[in-house]
């Protein structure tokens, strides 16, 4: 599969000539480790180079083809000596490209882009994009996603038959790629860790400083796991350990915790007797004994139409945006009480447009982030701690999507050794959000034990977008972040940097009129 991006396309043609045809077609191929180069800018300050190195597709295999990584590098304005800050997208899946560069740089508020034209002052920058990425120029680039079937409108959703149509769904997309010639054993978190040390070795550094946020940071904990010696410090946000691909119902339901304290405290909305999450457990318990039929309104196309509405219906939208908010937006968990206590009053006309919207219609899941994800895997400590969580009786399985595709996935998963923590002496700051649903803030607590020259920055009221929030309500946010690369001994810079920045309260939308629902339709 050739991805014809014009600034590349004739690089591209070259080296996707395969190893193993005639030997005049080899010798033109570049070899492993060759970087094609040309040059790129952003504005007046961020200038570079835009490349593609050439890495096995499977270093495991004698004879694997040739794949591309795509990165971006942009030298140091007033080059100080320190080594360069590697940033790592998240996901799995994510990629940084030219167009997002371009478009972030023009913002006037704080963003990732920002971090990278104030570290690209003293610092070099590189940005590594994950391979098989097909937002990216390269070669034999993954397809982004596979696809599930549809339930049914007139059946509640079930976690276990949507895993299996998820599974079937997987197994179709693992077959298509075959057929196309990938070998899937590359597509896991050891190649990606090698290929951010191909890059550092092509570059000539000896050491690196590592930026990730969500899976960005489990992806630098394990370059640190394989290359310790070559990590000089990391800046780390939403927290991932390698341990904990696999979600906490308890660290979800802190969060609803926290959310409900906030309420009580703002004294905006009368709660029942049970309080919000009492509220949540009686509508679970209703739903858990007897599914609901609702005749609901389509929110977009209009017209009416009956749906049966479950348990895990419930589970699902939990942790969705509500209305217009955005994904781990505040906005989002001001509304949250709302739509839980319209649940509780018997209100089902908001969840019901939301499931008329959505089902039955074909699921799209990021292939890339499956297989990454699956090649961590999970202990079976681990895996028997969130069995038996006590939020897992409200939550249900809230990894069900990893329970029924595990087993599919050709990547080779990493050992339990690979998946422990360790003492190390690594210089970090980490920042995360104590209202995070996708990274509970307990990761970062737990991880920053072992990393005695660690400091914790604990965003009060922050979601997964921590740093958003922090940057829009302390100004020196940034400059906590720039000061952490700038000084030679990074626990200087630790001891001016706070370890709490605290959020106004969050402002929740009173119950009654008018109705989600109606906002929705409106």
């Amino acid at each position: 599969m050739l991805v014809q991006f014009a600034r590349f396309f004739l690089l591209l043609v070259v080296v996707g000539i395969p190893s193993n045809t005639a030997s005049t077609a080899a010798q033109i191929a570049p070899a492993v480790g060759t970087s094609l180069i040309q040059p790129c800018q952003f504005g007046a300050q961020l200038r570079g180079e835009e490349a593609l190195i050439v890495v096995p597709e499977n270093r495991t295999a004698a004879y694997s083809r040739n794949i591309t990584v795509h990165y971006f590098r942009f030298p140091a304005r007033k080059p100080s000596g320190q080594p360069p800050v590697f940033f790592l997208p998240g996901g799995p899946g994510e990629a940084v490209t030219a167009k997002q560069i371009t478009a972030g740089l023009q913002q006037k508020r704080y963003n990732k882009y920002a971090e990278m034209l104030a570290f690209s002052q003293n610092r070099d920058v590189v940005i590594v994009n994950q391979r098989g990425n097909s937002h990216v120029p390269g070669i034999h680039q993954l397809p982004e996603l596979c696809f599930a079937q549809p339930g049914q409108r007139l059946e509640a959703l079930s976690f276990d038959k949507a895993g299996a149509r998820l599974k079937a769904g997987l197994q179709n997309s693992i077959l298509t790629c075959q057929k196309q010639q990938f070998d899937l054993r590359g597509y896991d978190i050891l190649h990606l860790v090698e290929d951010v040390d191909a890059i550092r070795r092509s570059c000539g550094y000896k050491q690196i400083a590592l930026r990730g946020s969500s899976f960005g940071s489990q992806w630098a904990l394990a370059y640190l796991k394989q290359h310790p010696e070559q990590v000089e410090r990391m800046l780390l946000s939403g927290v991932e350990p390698l341990n904990h691909t696999y979600d906490s119902a308890n660290g979800i339901w802190n969060v609803f915790q926290r959310v409900e304290n906030e309420l009580r405290a703002s004294g905006t909305i009368k709660l029942p007797e049970a309080g919000l999450l009492g509220a949540l457990k009686t509508v679970l318990t209703r739903l858990e004994n007897q599914p609901v039929r609702v005749r609901g309104k389509h929110p977009r196309r209009g017209g009416t139409t009956e749906v049966v509405i479950g348990v895990d219906d419930v589970r699902y939208y939990l942790t969705k945006p509500i209305l217009n908010s955005r994904l781990h937006s505040r906005n989002m968990l001001e509304l949250w009480p709302k739509m839980v206590l319209e649940l509780y009053d018997q209100d089902y006309q908001y969840l019901a447009a939301k499931i008329i919207d959505d089902r039955p219609e074909v699921k799209r899941y990021n292939l890339q982030l499956t297989l990454i994800d699956h090649s961590l895997g999970i202990t079976d400590k681990r895996q028997f701690e969130l069995d038996h969580e006590a939020a897992r009786r409200w939550l249900g399985d809230v990894n069900w999507f990893y329970t029924a595709t595990r087993k599919v996935t050709p990547t080779p998963v990493v050992d339990d050794a690979f998946r422990q923590f360790e003492i190390s002496q690594t210089p970090v700051l980490l920042i995360h959000g104590t209202l995070d649903l996708s990274t509970p803030v307990e990761n970062a607590e737990e991880l920053l034990k072992y990393f005695p020259r660690g400091h914790l920055l604990t965003v009060e009221g922050g979601t997964h977008a921590a740093n958003q929030h922090a940057a829009s309500f302390d100004p020196r946010f940034l400059k906590y972040l720039t000061d952490f690369f700038n000084e030679q001994n990074p626990t200087d810079a630790c001891q001016r940097i706070p370890a709490k920045i605290t959020l106004p309260p969050l402002q929740f939308q009173a119950t009654g009129a008018p109705s989600l629902f109606s906002q929705l339709i409106d």
